[in-house]
């Protein structure tokens, strides 16, 4: 690859006398911290190397009757009458239909939906590259909407900005940021490409210009909250208005509004009473900048509407949707972008997908508990066993999908929809508390790779829009790359597996564990 390798490692003193990384908290409250996470660190060591035990097989039923389950399929290349997608597919027979002029295009190509169809047999499956080395977390990596520009943002303060144009990663710009209280918690660029905002443990939005030499020409925006230690998990840039706009949820359970224009900022109170931490807000699509969904800290998702949702200073606002189903609380939501699915990954171990237009009903609402199922706290306790294999969902349940298999603990990890131009979005990609990355094939529910790739937490990572490469950042200090290698020590499967008998796939089919018999075989109608 020839990808550009960065090590830096920052001058102790350097750091420790920088008033800006350390204003808000005492000193002993750092020491405090930090000893809580070295013993910490010595406890988990064994236990978290380990990835959980799911049980229960991915409940699909659902989930097959949903219109995004049928435009994944298209999408991916697949037969409208195939019911379970698999890996079967002959590369020569392919060529041949094209050379023939079967493929669908009056030129003899393969059509896009046979592109990523291909594309999605060459999954990120191993660690070939680390990008960078620091001796600070790493908290924050992602592409820009091009996949041109990567940023990462660590606990250091600095923001680092990479060309990532032509398949290597030359570091461009190296900014010591101003008013970071402990860390950056969130980055984003504005749709305009000129931009990127930042969070932090300030009661602020901060926006930078990507052209920036050094920080001072740092854009503050404050919220003016009246409370001690007031920090924004989530930021993100309006898709519509060139990056006028901001979003921000807050831990005093507002969600904030920015307009950079007029430099005004609304509170949009989510909640009547006691303050609920906004763990993650998101648009729901890029044609729509009213539509906005929020997670909690007590595993509720909300969808907003901007336009009528009322509720700014001092009032409670009234969300259109309340959708539950998670046990406890929501670490990052992602939107399919079409406005109708979005995806959430909690504290309870789960994802899940939800149909914006299915919501929670009223009556399960009022009887939903106001705190997590169980009580514990996931930057150092242990995942508690109910949560790795639940008996029954919970009451009021609206997700299309569940997807179990890794591990949320430490911190708000991410999960991601993988790109729709290069796969469809087959995928869902998240990272892990055990140091992996974790994929799920969307149409299965099934882990697709578990890559090896930090000794730490995943924190974030970022699929290439254009490329198949992951980008991951991690505790452990290192950003790494993640491509496709092929492994010739691996057995392929064959077809010539033992089917059960005629009376097993009927009872099975019955318990919803396998699909309609004879509705596996798709190679018939392949291209």
């Amino acid at each position: 690859m020839g990808n550009n390798i960065t090590y830096e490692i920052e001058d102790e003193d350097e750091y420790l006398s920088d008033d800006s990384t350390i204003s808000g908290r005492g000193e002993g409250e750092y020491l405090n911290l930090a000893l809580e996470s070295m013993l910490q660190e010595i406890v988990n060591q064994e236990t978290n190397t380990m990835p959980p035990v799911i049980r229960k097989k991915p409940d699909l039923r659902v989930f097959r009757h949903t219109m995004m389950y049928k435009e994944i399929k298209a999408l991916s290349g697949l037969p409208a009458n195939s019911k379970r997608p698999n890996g079967r597919w002959s590369l020569t027979r392919g060529l041949m239909k094209r050379e023939n002029g079967l493929t669908g295009f009056p030129s003899g190509s393969f059509t896009p939906s046979q592109h990523r169809r291909i594309a999605n047999f060459f999954v990120p499956n191993k660690k070939v590259d680390r990008l960078m080395s620091l001796d600070s977390k790493i908290y924050v990596c992602k592409f820009n909407a091009d996949g041109s520009r990567l940023i990462t943002a660590s606990q250091d303060a600095t923001v680092r900005i990479f060309d990532s144009s032509r398949g290597t990663y030359h570091r461009i710009k190296r900014l010591k940021v101003r008013d970071v209280n402990w860390d950056i918690l969130d980055v984003d660029f504005s749709p305009c490409g000129r931009f990127f905002a930042y969070s932090t443990w300030t009661d602020s939005f901060l926006v930078v210009p990507i052209d920036s030499d050094g920080g001072n020409d740092c854009q503050n925006y404050a919220l003016g909250v009246e409370r001690n230690g007031a920090g924004m998990f989530s930021v993100r840039f309006s898709p519509c208005d060139n990056g006028r706009t901001l979003i921000g949820g807050c831990n005093d359970s507002n969600i904030y509004i920015c307009d950079r224009e007029s430099s005004q900022i609304r509170a949009l109170r989510t909640q009547p009473s006691f303050p609920v931490d906004i763990n993650a807000v998101s648009y729901v699509c890029d044609q729509d900048p009213n539509l906005i969904v929020s997670g909690c800290h007590n595993g509720i998702i909300k969808l907003w509407d901007l336009r009528c949702c009322g509720g700014y200073d001092h009032r409670p606002a009234k969300c259109q949707s309340i959708f539950l189903g998670h046990f406890d609380g929501i670490t990052y939501i992602d939107p399919r972008n079409d406005g109708n699915y979005v995806m959430s990954n909690s504290r309870d171990q789960s994802i899940k997908i939800w149909d914006l237009r299915q919501p929670t009903p009223s009556n399960k609402i009022r009887k939903h508990p106001s705190t997590p199922l169980v009580e514990w706290d996931y930057r150092f306790s242990q995942v508690p066993r109910e949560y790795y294999n639940p008996t029954k969902p919970l009451d009021g349940d609206v997700s299309v999908m569940t997807y179990r298999g890794h591990k949320v603990t430490k911190t708000l990890l991410r999960a991601k929809f993988s790109p729709a131009v290069q796969t469809g979005q087959r995928y869902i990609y998240t990272g892990c508390s055990t140091g992996r990355i974790i994929i799920y094939d969307v149409l299965t529910g099934q882990i697709k790779e578990a890559v090896e790739s930090h000794r730490n937490v995943i924190r974030d990572l970022d699929w290439h829009p254009t490329r198949g490469e992951i980008v991951s950042s991690s505790f452990d200090a290192h950003v790494n790359l993640i491509m496709y290698k092929n492994n010739p020590n691996i057995r392929q499967t064959t077809d010539n597996v033992q089917r059960p008998l005629r009376r097993s796939r009927r009872i099975a089919h019955r318990k919803g564990e396998m699909d309609d018999e004879g509705e596996d075989d798709d190679d018939e109608v392949d291209f």
